[in-house]
């Protein structure tokens, strides 16, 4: 029977299937290698995450005793000046209020991305199922 190739345009004679079978088995074959990439590039992002974590843990030790820890960075003077500006506008009087609320924005952000990777894991990947409610409430 002929089997179509993926380009739609070329048949191959392949004995035994039928073109919908053949397109079903590449399906498949498809999908397999994409939760497999899926997982390699999860593993991969877990082994850089334990890479990243033991290098902070590293650097916080030694400020472990300390009620706080002191974090600086370098940014050119034009962000620097941008910043200013932002922080009037968000009442922010201090550059240590600046980067203090820029850091609790950026680990709101981690958390959320962490919880969406363990959503991800727990579900192997596939979406979170729906609710009766949400679904009907969603119908296109």
């Amino acid at each position: 029977m002929a089997e179509e190739r993926a380009s739609g345009s070329e048949t191959v004679d392949t004995p035994g299937t039928t073109a919908a079978q053949g397109r079903k088995s590449r399906s498949r074959k498809y999908a397999e290698q994409a939760k497999q990439r899926a997982v390699r590039e999860r593993e991969r992002a877990a082994r850089e995450h334990e890479h990243v974590a033991r290098e902070w843990s590293g650097r916080l030790a030694a400020a472990s005793g300390a009620g706080t820890v002191t974090m600086q960075a370098r940014v050119d003077a034009d962000f620097a000046r941008e910043l200013e500006n932002d922080a009037a506008v968000l009442g922010l009087r201090s550059t240590s209020a600046l980067v203090r609320e820029g850091l609790r924005l950026v680990h709101k952000q981690a958390r959320e991305l962490a919880m969406a990777d363990s959503y991800d894991e727990f579900y192997g990947g596939q979406p979170a199922p729906v609710s009766e409610v949400t679904a009907a409430l969603w119908s296109d």
